[in-house]
């Protein structure tokens, strides 16, 4: 075999292994997504995105995860930003995506 062929055939086989390790990283059991880690937190509403995609949250520091500072949630629902406005306390749970998006399981104003 030429030089060319063996790198030609290794080249094929480093792109088969990469894709079926990408192959393997998709696929995500329903019991390892159940068990997604999830915190509890309370902050101040900041702002909201462009058409209230997310929302700024100054929050109080996380246990376990996060000193306090200001960071942007995405809903679960657009609903759940229904009668908030910017200044508000709010308590709230979200979990982190693999792409690292945090996602709002809940967020409600505090009294």
């Amino acid at each position: 075999m030429t030089s060319h062929s063996l790198r030609a055939k290794a080249l094929a086989t480093l792109l088969l292994m990469s894709a079926a390790t990408a192959v393997a990283a998709s696929c995500t059991k329903p019991s390892e997504a159940a068990s997604a880690k999830s915190w509890h937190a309370t902050g101040a509403v900041k702002s909201f995105g462009p058409s209230r995609a997310f929302v700024n949250i100054a929050h109080d520091e996380i246990a376990g995860y996060m000193s306090a500072m200001t960071m942007s949630f995405e809903p679960e629902k657009a609903a759940q930003f229904d009668g908030l406005v910017a200044g508000d306390r709010v308590a709230f749970d979200f979990s982190e995506t693999a792409d690292g998006r945090r996602v709002l399981s809940r967020i409600e104003k505090q009294r």
